[in-house]
């Protein structure tokens, strides 16, 4: 493509720029990263892995820093409506035409090396970070750790968000693999933050080999689930009303927590207590735990939107879900084919709930016909399946469908939850945009 003008130009270009859609390593990255400039030795840098929760974790830290008089850049993926949402330089939406131009001189620095779309963003990221010197760089990981693009960079600060099983084929089959996979990401007498209840063994090993300084959750910060409360040296912070997944509210403050300790700051959270915990409270991010209809006057049902595509984050949801009072749960999903989609749709086993099963674009989107008979699957022995008897099974040819009859068969006192997929949700937040 000789003439590319626009972003939607660029991002077709990219998506051709190399043979595969996933070739794991750092070198083609480290040397772009030299060619183009890229320098972060006077920034701060946070590195965020993890299965599930990177980007709500992510953005708590963000909104604080952003609060305290930091210039913050955030990159973060996949995007939801506009690939623009991937890079935020301090809380907007990087510029198409400044994206545009990024992309123009790392497609010129690269000469003939191969870069992947994932690649390309990235460096895409770090260019406009370093070129506009921000206080602080959060950098979330696309796949792994160790291998993932985003490593390249040294980072100040590294934040393991959760272990779970997804992305087996690139990570490993056990989640002692995929830890030690996520542990890359750790750096010598540098804090390595673990999210986890209980740290894997072989990340536990990699950080003492290298000699990171260990912040675990249950030891130095602790997320009390029965009193819905965050414990950091002593502060505690309420996560009641918080929009976002509360465990990732817990890994946030420790990772504000280093930031401070860090830049040597007064606060301990950079700012005083009672404004961290209106952030708390009032941040929120697209698709994940994405309330954009509560029921009111007993008119409409609750419309919730979550990119929930995996075993674990179902399970999350799934519990969120429960806290909710309904009478019939309209269930839109969509997911890849790569992903444990038995498993995860029978996390919601025992619910009243009404399934409508929609295909996805794409080469790894799964049909509906899939879906359909995930939910048909005896779960074990006994016989029992995914759904109760009384469920209501569907199929349909895309997403937009699947959520038009949602929204024509839920009453007020039911809810919608629309999950499965980045692209699911996209579809639906489409569809609010330009209805």
């Amino acid at each position: 493509m000789k003439n590319k003008s626009s972003l939607s130009d660029w991002l077709i270009y990219i998506e051709q720029a190399h043979t595969k859609e996933i070739d794991m390593g750092l070198s083609r990255t480290k040397d772009l990263i030299k060619r183009l400039s890229i320098d972060f030795s006077s920034q701060t840098v946070v590195t965020v892995g993890g299965t599930n929760g990177k980007g709500t974790t992510c953005a708590l830290i963000e909104q604080v820093c952003l609060k305290a008089g930091l210039s913050v850049g955030v990159y973060s993926s996949p995007h939801l409506v506009s690939f623009c949402e991937r890079i935020r330089l301090n809380g907007d939406l990087i510029d198409e035409f400044e994206l545009c131009a990024i992309f123009e001189k790392i497609d010129i620095a690269r000469q003939n090396t191969p870069l992947t779309y994932f690649e390309f963003a990235t460096l895409a990221a770090l260019k406009a970070f370093s070129d506009h010197n921000f206080d602080l760089v959060i950098l979330e990981v696309g796949l792994g750790g160790r291998l993932d693009a985003v490593n390249a960079i040294d980072t100040d600060i590294a934040v393991v968000t959760s272990i779970g099983l997804d992305h087996q084929d690139w990570l490993g089959d056990t989640k002692e693999e995929i830890a030690y996979e996520k542990a890359g990401i750790f750096r010598a007498n540098k804090p390595a933050i673990i999210g986890e209840p209980q740290a894997q063994k072989s990340m536990l090993d990699h950080a003492i080999k290298i000699g990171a300084q260990l912040i675990l959750r249950g030891q130095h910060f602790i997320f009390d689930e029965k009193q819905n409360r965050v414990e950091i040296q002593g502060h505690m912070f309420s996560v009641k009303d918080t929009k976002l997944p509360k465990q990732n509210v817990s890994t946030a403050l420790a990772t504000i927590n280093a930031i401070s300790n860090h830049l040597s700051n007064e606060f301990a959270f950079l700012i005083p207590e009672t404004d961290v915990q209106v952030l708390i409270d009032r941040t929120q991010v697209a698709g994940r735990h994405h309330v954009i209809r509560e029921h009111k006057d007993n008119k409409h049902c609750a419309i919730i939107l979550d990119v929930a595509h995996n075993e674990d984050s179902a399970l999350q949801l799934s519990r969120l879900i429960r806290t909710y009072r309904f009478n019939t749960c309209h269930i839109v999903v969509g997911m890849l084919k790569d992903k444990n989609i038995e498993i995860s749709l029978r996390a919601f086993e025992k619910l009243n709930v009404h399934w409508y099963c929609a295909s996805l674009p794409t080469q790894r989107g799964e049909n509906a016909a899939r879906l359909v008979n995930a939910l048909h699957t005896p779960a074990d022995e006994t016989g029992d399946s995914a759904r109760k008897e009384s469920s209501a099974i569907l199929a349909f040819s895309d997403v937009k469908s699947a959520y038009i009859q949602a929204l024509k068969d839920a009453q007020a006192d039911d809810i919608i939850l629309v999950m499965g997929s980045f692209l699911t949700v996209a579809a639906v937040l489409e569809y609010h945009t330009s209805a």
